[in-house]
């Protein structure tokens, strides 16, 4: 018999510091002050300053996007050089606090960056929502569970924009990490 998996969800991961020597700390410290920028927690802060946050905007545009074309030629296999555009904020959640099951509507292609060590999880759901109803405990754990990631600084996620996921309440005194919107 022939299996087929129609289904393949596949994530992207790397890390800035470690596979490209970025200086995290210094990285922390412009999502920091970009979120403090903004006057709303999750307005769109498309015009970056390139000169404001050097790091951060180098790492997007030279290490970030990149992958992200990497991810999708060998994902969809679908080449979005030149075909995209990218909306980047800084998210901080303050300790106590978690973020709901939600996705990204309308982008594609999301890369979320974390500058600085989480001991709160990434949670990311199988998107096929009530696949495992009526499976064992076994059986769901093995096939359908939830993939929970702990984020280390210099972490990058990439991933469909239509994967829910949540973050768990955080432990830490602010949970910084900036995301990227990659829209078609």
């Amino acid at each position: 018999m022939n299996i087929i998996h129609p289904w393949k969800i596949q994530l992207g991961h790397f890390n800035l510091a470690t596979d490209f020597g970025i200086d995290v700390n210094e990285l922390n410290n412009e999502v920091f002050m970009l979120n403090n920028m903004a006057t709303d927690e999750d307005i769109d802060q498309k015009f970056l300053d390139p000169e404001l946050i050097p790091i951060l905007m180098h790492t997007r545009d030279q290490i970030i996007t990149p992958k992200v074309c990497e991810y999708s030629n060998e994902v969809f296999e679908y080449d979005i050089t030149g075909r995209y555009e990218v909306e980047t904020n800084a998210k901080w959640i303050p300790e106590g606090e978690g973020l709901f099951p939600h996705y990204h509507p309308g982008s594609c292609i999301s890369a979320i960056v974390y500058p600085s060590d989480s001991v709160s999880g990434l949670n990311m759901f199988d998107p096929r929502v009530n696949a495992c109803r009526g499976y064992p405990k076994e059986i769901r754990d093995k096939f359908f569970s939830t993939v929970k990631i702990t984020p280390r600084a210099g972490d990058v996620y990439i991933f469909p924009s239509y994967i829910q996921h949540s973050v768990s309440y955080v432990k830490e005194d602010v949970r910084l990490s900036l995301l990227h919107e990659y829209y078609l």
